[in-house]
């Protein structure tokens, strides 16, 4: 697909990969429209987008994972601009923590804006892509999302859940010339790594982040995948050499794997719980 004049709708575009996204999609010279709940943080985007004479058609705060409020801002652009050509689902957040420690409103609260946030865009831009007989879906999954990493039980459930999505659109939308990417990232150095909630020893957590920092890949590399994807029209694109080799073994070598998983479940209790 032609970027260039491409209507794009991006969600969590106030930081990380969906603001990346977005500096690369105004680069391509693509018309966009953002979303984010961080409503300071969408302003900067918009304002660093339109120093630089990209085009933000429009833009707005919203809680993605409220049905009502995705659905206004979808009839709003619909109503001016018509049906988008490429949806970017990337808003997110991460829960990491034992099962026994994890609370239900904390389950709900990642369900709604990992799993129902996705949900919501798709319900409320497929159908005129459908009617206008092209575009391509993005969502932005995670290693979580083919891997289950120890700690990752609810977060796992999300990003899992948007491959499955991922991989039925792919074949349901086909007959529309409208084309599907997942995206599964692996360490990215973004806002989540200070705002994901992990419940654990403090000390030992913020040690964690650092070491996480020391291997993330920026923001900007994955937003360049992501138009690598779309141009190419790619399924599943996977950010990290080591997470590659991981699925591979959990395919192909499943005992090694398995291996492998129950080791660094055994290191993420014994590290992350030290006082």
């Amino acid at each position: 697909m032609d970027i260039r004049g491409s209507k794009v709708f991006i969600t969590g575009a106030a930081n990380g990969i969906g603001r990346a996204t977005a500096f690369a999609m105004a680069k391509l010279e693509a018309r966009l429209f953002l979303t984010d709940i961080n409503q300071k943080g969408l302003e900067e985007t918009y304002q660093a987008i339109s120093k630089n004479n990209g085009e933000v058609y429009k833009y707005k705060a919203i809680d993605i994972s409220i049905y009502k409020d995705a659905k206004a801002f979808a009839d709003e652009i619909h109503q001016i601009f018509g049906p988008i050509d490429i949806l970017i689902n990337v808003a997110g957040i991460a829960l990491f923590a034992q099962i026994e420690d994890m609370s239900h409103k904390q389950w709900e609260k990642v369900m709604g804006v990992n799993l129902w946030g996705p949900i919501h865009g798709i319900e409320c831009f497929v159908p005129e892509m459908i009617r206008a007989k092209k575009g391509h879906v993005v969502i932005v999954s995670s290693t979580a999302g083919i891997i289950g990493l120890p700690w990752h039980t609810v977060y796992a459930a999300t990003k899992h859940a948007l491959v499955g999505i991922s991989e039925v659109l792919r074949y349901d939308l086909k007959k529309h010339n409208i084309d599907v990417s997942v995206i599964c990232p692996g360490a990215v150095a973004t806002g989540m790594v200070n705002s994901a909630e992990i419940i654990g020893s403090k000390d030992a957590i913020e040690k964690a982040k650092v070491r996480f920092l020391k291997v993330a890949l920026p923001p900007e590399r994955i937003a360049d995948l992501i138009i690598s994807a779309i141009q190419k029209k790619r399924f599943l694109v996977i950010t990290s050499p080591d997470i590659k080799i991981l699925f591979f073994l959990k395919r192909c070598v499943f005992p090694l794997y398995h291996l492998i998983m129950r080791f660094i479940c055994r290191y993420m209790d014994k590290e992350l719980l030290k006082k």
